[in-house]
């Protein structure tokens, strides 16, 4: 008999439909931890942040070359938006870098 078959009668862990080497969310497998639904919620809140400082400096650059006045508002949106969202996600990569290593 082929090793690469799977035996008949026997559970591979995944349904017909998944993909090779994930397993299917079954009475054994855990719930998700809290922790993971903290750190999607910082991760979604990181990217809003970026792409909001981004979009800031973008319009303050394009107000600036208009020779237009500039809403402090634009300025702000540049100012702190953009290293708050480096910092979270400085803050992610190494909470998940110290994840790993201890399990």
């Amino acid at each position: 008999m082929d090793p690469r078959l799977p035996i008949t009668g026997k559970s591979t862990g995944r349904t017909a439909d998944s993909a090779p080497g994930t397993t299917s969310t079954g009475p054994g497998v855990p719930p998700r931890s809290r922790r993971s639904s903290i750190r999607l919620v910082l991760t979604v809140l990181a990217a809003v942040l970026a792409l909001a400082g981004v979009a800031s400096l973008g319009v303050l650059l394009l107000q600036a070359l208009q020779g237009a006045e500039i809403w402090p508002g634009f300025a702000a949106g540049a100012f702190y938006a953009l290293p708050v969202a480096f910092l979270l996600m400085a803050g992610l990569v190494i909470d998940s870098i110290v994840h790993r290593r201890r399990g």
